[in-house]
């Protein structure tokens, strides 16, 4: 039944499914009728995205913790495989082993997945008791079809009410281990040397003691294959950027620490040397623990990173609608210690309405000895198209969580958030949505204002894959104990109809707050950004950003206008050679640099399964009083092989 748009009408061309499985794997088989308008798509590699028809089942093996496996088959046999959180959005870091075969003739799709069970977390003796869902997507007219009928705004009903199946025969326990150990060689082309020291050679391995246990050890993990950043507006932050996680040793199928960046922000541990990871879950409860030793770095005799040991504890019970997340963090080094311990029950008192505590403690044991808390209250709800959460709390002045991202402390808060989403589909409107918000924080003891702010924001989609946004904000912040008033309006076009052309503008307009510069300002932000599949084999896609201040004082030293652009080159041969090609640039001016550019290029070959070969090159250039320096320019080769 068709779930986007919500209509529930039936599927226009017949789909059949069969599952069997044979203790080791579970075997899915789609036969698929196809038309004119099936999108084969084009070659990509593991967890990229291409624009095309797509299979789709997720396992549930777990109702009580709310997430799902996820494995898609497209037709040009790229994997794609993730975890769909609590929150319904996809997680793509966890991958698995499963694999699958397409044969596509001019009306028939079939496609054989092979899924191993030792992939999967679950508990218990048989009969198993899991729940599943099938999706088919139709690119060419952006549609769902579902069994059962799921659309994902459906909250936690949605991993509650998947379709049964049960596994009455047991489950073959697998020597389920993975082993990657890899070697790496740098070349510098500025000062012509090689690198090569203990630290060039590293390893990930996992083992599964049992299906619901899983053990992690890493040492000396590398990233020399990740691109160069891109570029970003970072010229007007008051709080530092945050980066996405995608360590292999971070990175887990169920979540059991049950906390946020706030309380551990696992970017803080720079360059691992090694680390340890046990998580586990049963039918009442789960459990976890995580320790990781960062490496010292020393930049011109100045210590710039602390070789620093991270620890986390978690224990949570849990019952069918309530439960108690349990976690104790910590991070130390000589003569330094800084523990929290976070409390955190949950009642759903009635579907997709729930109540929330966070009670977190810290002490910090430097030159003396600091405690601290931070207490917060909510109330989420979810009923037809609507959506809120209202809540509040406070932070003492000496809470700290090092091991963390609390930027402000010592102050009370309020807040408020309601959100709406409709699918009419109307011959003009595919879906529209709306959301309004506030909060209000004051210092504590004082009462004197800290933070406050009001917005609204409506977008709709069309038929015709054009979608619209205008947000609207404004509010108050004291900085350096003064308050200044700012508001923004932001309003945007994106159309994605051809597969071998898209594009995006937004602009922005209003009075904002500059850091440097003690004072607010009128700001102007425009961005565009195009981006398309050629042929089967290539992408593109290209950013370009131009920010610009008004009345801004000559003599400032602040730059008043500058752009931020960034491309990039797709060139994949089969889904497991590629080659990556990027070119990143601003023209912010800052003392005597006027410009930067930089340029990567990354070759892929994954000759066995999870077995890959690594070569590229980065190098970047900065303009400096009017002549280019090469900052760093740098060769490498990575193989990796994994058992």
């Amino acid at each position: 039944m068709r779930i986007y748009p919500k209509d529930s009408l039936a599927c226009p061309l017949k789909t059949d499914i069969w599952l069997w499985h044979d203790g080791d794997n579970l075997y899915v088989l789609w036969e698929a009728k196809i038309d004119e308008q099936f999108a084969r798509g084009k070659f990509v590699g593991k967890d990229e995205w291409s624009n095309n028809d797509f299979l789709r089942i997720q396992i549930i093996t777990d109702v009580k913790n709310y997430y799902a496996y996820m494995f898609c088959s497209f037709p040009f046999g790229n994997k794609y495989d993730g975890i769909r959180n609590p929150d319904l959005k996809m997680d793509l870091g966890w991958n698995s082993n499963y694999t699958y075969k397409n044969e596509i003739s001019e009306d028939i799709w079939q496609s054989l997945m092979i899924i191993p069970f030792k992939d999967l977390r679950f508990f218990g003796n048989p009969p198993y008791k899991w729940n599943i869902i099938f999706t088919r997507y139709f690119y060419k007219d952006d549609e769902f079809y579902s069994i059962p009928y799921m659309p994902t705004n459906m909250g936690k009903d949605y991993f509650r009410k998947a379709y049964d199946i049960t596994i009455n025969e047991k489950i073959n326990k697998a020597k389920n281990y993975r082993l990657s150990p890899y070697l790496i060689k740098k070349y510098d082309m500025i000062e012509k040397t090689v690198s090569f020291d203990p630290y060039n050679v590293g390893l990930d391995f996992s083992f599964n003691p049992s299906f619901s246990t899983k053990l992690k050890l890493s040492i000396n993990p590398d990233f020399s294959d990740v691109p160069i950043d891109s570029e970003a507006d970072i010229y007007n932050l008051i709080y530092a950027p945050t980066y996405h996680e995608n360590r292999f040793f971070f990175i887990e199928d169920l979540d059991v620490f049950g906390v946020d960046s706030e309380l551990f922000y696992s970017r803080h541990i720079m360059q691992p040397r090694c680390g340890i990871k046990l998580t586990g879950n049963s039918e009442r409860f789960s459990y976890g623990f995580l320790s990781a030793l960062d490496k010292k770095i020393i930049e011109d005799g100045i210590i710039t990173n602390y070789d620093d040991i991270y620890n986390m504890l978690a224990f949570k019970p849990k019952w069918n609608n309530f439960s108690v997340q349990m976690t104790l963090l910590n991070r130390m080094n000589k003569n330094y210690h800084n523990e929290v311990f976070h409390l955190e029950p949950v009642w759903e008192f009635t579907n997709n309405q729930l109540i929330k505590f966070e009670i977190d403690t810290s002490i910090k044991d430097e030159t003396e000895i600091k405690k601290g808390y931070s207490v917060y209250g909510y109330y989420d709800g979810k009923k037809g198209d609507f959506s809120w959460s209202v809540g509040g709390g406070k932070i003492s002045k000496n809470y700290f969580v090092d091991m963390g991202q609390i930027y402000e402390k010592n102050y009370h808060n309020m807040f408020l958030d309601i959100d709406q989403y409709t699918e009419p589909n109307s011959k003009v409107i595919k879906y529209f949505g709306g959301s309004i918000w506030g909060q209000k924080a004051m210092f504590n003891g004082s009462g004197e204002l800290f933070d406050q702010n009001i917005g609204i924001n409506v977008w709709c989609y069309t038929q015709h894959k054009i979608n619209l946004w205008t947000k609207y904000c404004m509010g108050q912040i004291n900085y350096l104990n003064k308050i200044f008033d700012w508001h923004k309006v932001y309003s945007g076009v994106s159309w994605n109809k051809l597969n071998w052309f898209g594009f995006s503008i937004t602009i922005s307009k209003g009075k904002e707050l500059n850091y440097n510069l003690f004072n607010t300002y009128d700001k102007f932000y425009s961005k565009f950004s195009v981006w398309g599949n050629l042929t089967k084999y290539f992408s593109y896609s290209v950013y370009a950003a131009n920010y610009k201040w008004y009345d801004i004082p000559e003599d400032s030293g602040i730059d008043d206008e500058y752009w931020i652009a960034n491309g990039d080159i797709g060139l994949d041969i089969y889904n497991n050679i590629s080659f990556n090609n990027g070119l990143r640039f601003n023209n912010y001016k800052s003392d005597d640099l006027t410009m930067y550019l930089g340029f990567f290029s990354n070759f892929r070959w994954e000759f066995k399964p999870d077995c890959n070969l690594y070569l590229g090159y980065k190098t970047a250039v900065d303009e400096i009083n009017q002549k280019f320096e090469t900052k760093y320019k740098q060769t490498y080769m990575k193989i990796s092989y994994t058992f």
